[in-house]
């Protein structure tokens, strides 16, 4: 049996994400890290500017030092602040949004427990590496990680809701897994080659269907860590149960 792999991070918009994840100073970076790098930028090149306008001078009195010092410091400002923030504040800002997606402990923890409780992502009856394989593990990787956010949300109706569209989503990872034993077992055979289309166009609409889904759940999820009120994300909450895959509804 395969390893089973681990449920994709939170992702997500790292704007809603600072509800839950960082502080002031990763948050700042994140929104203005170009902004905080320019400044700095900005200072150090006046600072060095002026320390070179000031240099050579000839006499205490000397008529040109103001102008020198205005022509020293443009030139230090261009280059300390340009590369600031090409070099430096970009990176930073880059790396403070993915900071800012990345799972927090909690959700880790989340993950992990969903993992442990996940079902196999090759069981028997599909062949590693075959397309039925990759797009049935797709799928349990999208399940696996909406229980995981789940387990993120603050006890109340909300998340037995979302638990309710769960016990859903697992019964249609079942059935995700037995159209991709029935695509394994008709490909190979010429006359099943326009079922093995079908089922192999069905799953994956299913697989892309279970990975929006578990999307949007984070995305409600977020909202319920910091307001616990179901009225508040009802509306979401519907459109989540309207969007799940329904594969048990469609003739095979």
């Amino acid at each position: 049996m395969a390893t089973r792999r681990p449920a994709p991070p939170p992702g997500g918009d790292w704007r809603r994400r600072m509800a839950v994840r960082g502080g002031r100073v990763s948050h700042t970076l994140a929104s203005h890290g170009w902004l905080v790098f320019l400044l700095v930028g900005v200072g150090v090149g006046l600072l060095v500017g002026g320390l070179i306008g000031l240099t050579d001078v000839p006499e205490p009195g000397d008529p040109g030092l103001g102008v020198r010092l205005v022509a020293s410091a443009i030139v230090g400002v261009i280059f300390c602040a340009v590369p600031s923030v090409l070099f430096v504040g970009l990176p930073v800002q880059a790396l403070a949004r993915s900071y800012l997606r990345s799972a927090s402990p909690e959700e880790q923890q989340a993950m992990q427990q969903a993992v442990a409780a996940a079902p196999a992502g090759l069981p028997d009856g599909l062949v590693p590496g075959s397309r039925w394989a990759r797009a049935y593990s797709g799928c349990v990787e999208s399940v696996t990680a909406f229980h995981g956010v789940v387990r993120t949300v603050p006890d109340g109706p909300a998340k037995d809701w979302l638990r309710d569209i769960g016990t859903r989503l697992d019964t249609e990872l079942a059935e995700a897994l037995r159209m991709a034993r029935l695509g394994e077992n008709v490909e190979a055979g010429a006359p099943g080659a326009a079922v093995a289309r079908s089922v192999g166009a069905r799953l994956e609409v299913a697989r892309a269907g279970f990975h929006d889904t578990t999307e949007h759940a984070a995305a409600i999820a977020l909202d319920l860590r910091t307001d616990t009120g179901l009225e508040a994300v009802r509306a979401q909450l519907d459109q989540l149960a309207a969007q799940a895959p329904h594969l048990r509804t469609e003739p095979t």
